[in-house]
């Protein structure tokens, strides 16, 4: 607070003194004032109730402005940042090195076993970066077209080997590839020797590795052993001269110095922005190389799943659940583990084996119902479904298994109710009581034998029908709507009302009946 001074220290013996001081006072913690905010407001901003630093620091890496940083708190999102640095400056300039890694060249082995007169092997690899070693039965094999093999990008859908005279069957062909550009001075040499020769000219250094071949056999370094190498004049010296027209190739296997990575790949063509994290699509993963462990829930997926056997014989240690396909069994059948020994699944669908001589037969339990098979079905004493209460075909039965009524003669009998009275007079007559029938009246035959009158039919009392009027004369007819009467389930008085009568006597009445059904 250098720049809060007393103006009169120790001399407070006037107002103006006094008030000289306060006002200083004042004017300096109104100097301290930013955004209306008091010194304890704006120190409550940066630090908590304990005293320690909080203040609202944010930072970010932006895919154009880099790394960014802001102090403070904002209402949206793209406010207040600054940039501590810019992507390009991250990343370094073009050329400039950031680190070093060691640099491994020989990978992407496939192992491929060829075909009776067999000259083409698909390999997939760079025709600019790649180089390709190439082995049969584990004997280097040299390229060009006056030795082993051609390279040929052209081959299948991704390049490959070409070899200038067709392989055996069964000979294993080994391929490798080899980028040249991971490796400080990559070479490979071959030469055919035109003379007995010990000593071969190859450029390399002390920090340089590498593989000596004969006729494609691998040779072993050491001066016990095959060769020796010396750097500093660039050879390598076999321990026995070779004589005339034998190939010996020389080739960098690995150089110790490290190789230089530019830059450090932050740029949205390598990574995630959002994450950071390196794209997926840059990465080189084999097939089999990435563990089950580190694949979401593979494991335990694959544990919970039931396993299922394909064989002639029980599977061994076989767990609850487990299932086996034996194929031991014809028709084969498929099988669980209930924890104590293998069940069928659906053993009463096991159905057996068929030939073209039973089509259109059925399956059906035989005999001693122990299993199934097949047979046709014998429907000698069967009478069709069509025949029943058809023409020329048999009856049917209701739900009591008695002939349906529709299933009846129309008339089961026919009858004559008949009554005389001398004097008539007008009231109802009963001619016959029914019972337990069902009748139809289809005629009536009506006289007196002088004097006339009017009869109608009857039943229980009710007239139905017409009037008829009789004389002496015989009147005999048939009714045009014929008189249902059902005395099933009761009995039914049928008789004739009488009425007009004029002087009539010995009135004769005689009902034509058809019984239709009892």
């Amino acid at each position: 607070m250098a720049r809060l001074r007393q103006q009169h220290p120790q001399n407070y013996s006037s107002s103006s003194n006094i008030n000289t001081e306060f006002e200083a006072l004042v004017r300096y913690l109104n100097s301290a004032e930013l955004g209306n905010k008091t010194i304890a407001e704006l120190m409550k901003t940066l630090f908590d109730e304990n005293g320690e630093f909080s203040g609202p620091i944010e930072m970010r890496r932006d895919n154009e402005g880099g790394i960014q940083y802001r102090v403070g708190e904002f209402e949206r999102e793209d406010q207040g940042w600054e940039t501590l640095a810019r992507l390009d400056e991250i990343r370094g300039e073009p050329g400039q090195d950031f680190g070093e890694i060691g640099a491994p060249i020989i990978y992407g082995r496939v192992d491929i076993t060829a075909t009776a007169g067999q000259t083409e092997f698909e390999y997939a690899f760079d025709d600019v970066n790649d180089e390709l070693l190439v082995y049969v039965d584990g004997v280097l094999q040299s390229p060009g077209s006056s030795f082993d093999y051609v390279v040929d990008p052209t081959i299948g859908s991704a390049g490959g080997v070409r070899f200038n005279s067709g392989l055996s069957s069964g000979e294993t062909v080994s391929i490798y590839k080899i980028r040249a550009t991971a490796v400080t001075g990559f070479k490979r040499s071959d030469i055919v020797t035109v003379d007995t020769q010990a000593v071969f000219p190859f450029e390399f250094d002390e920090n340089t590795r590498l593989q000596v071949y004969k006729n494609g056999i691998l040779q072993r370094e050491g001066g016990t052993n095959d060769y020796t190498v010396q750097p500093f004049n660039n050879t390598v010296t076999l321990n026995s001269a070779i004589p005339a027209g034998n190939l010996v190739t020389i080739i960098t296997v690995e150089n110790t110095s490290v190789r230089a990575v530019t830059g450090m790949m932050f740029e949205e063509n390598y990574v995630y922005p959002d994450t950071g994290l390196i794209r997926y699509d840059k990465l080189q993963i084999a097939d089999g190389e990435v563990p089950q462990s580190k694949v979401a829930n593979l494991s335990q997926d694959v544990s919970e799943k039931a396993k299922l056997t394909v064989s002639t014989t029980t599977p061994v240690s076989p767990v609850t659940g487990d299932l086996w396909h034996d194929v031991s069994q014809s028709p084969n059948q498929i099988k669980f583990y209930d924890g104590a020994q293998w069940l069928r699944t659906s053993p009463e669908s096991s159905l057996p084996t068929f030939t073209s001589t039973q089509a259109g037969q059925y399956v059906k339990v035989n005999g001693t119902g122990t299993a199934l098979e097949y047979g046709g079905i014998d429907l000698s004493s069967t009478i069709p479904i069509t025949q029943k209460g058809a023409a020329s075909g048999v009856a049917s039965l209701d739900s009591k298994g008695r002939l349906p009524t529709s299933q009846l003669p129309t008339v089961l009998a026919s009858d004559s109710y008949y009554k005389k009275v001398a004097t008539p007079s007008a009231e109802y007559y009963v001619t016959k009581r029914v019972y337990r029938q069902k009748i139809r009246i289809e005629g009536l035959a009506l006289q007196t034998t002088s004097g006339t009158c009017n009869v109608q039919v009857a039943v229980a009392g009710t007239g139905y029908g017409s009037s008829y009027s009789v004389s002496s004369t015989p009147n005999e007819f048939v009714l045009g709507t014929p008189i249902e009467i059902d005395s099933s389930t009761s009995s039914r008085g049928i008789g004739f009302i009488v009425s007009n009568i004029s002087s009539a006597s010995e009135l004769e009445v005689t009902m034509a009946v058809s019984i239709i059904a009892e």
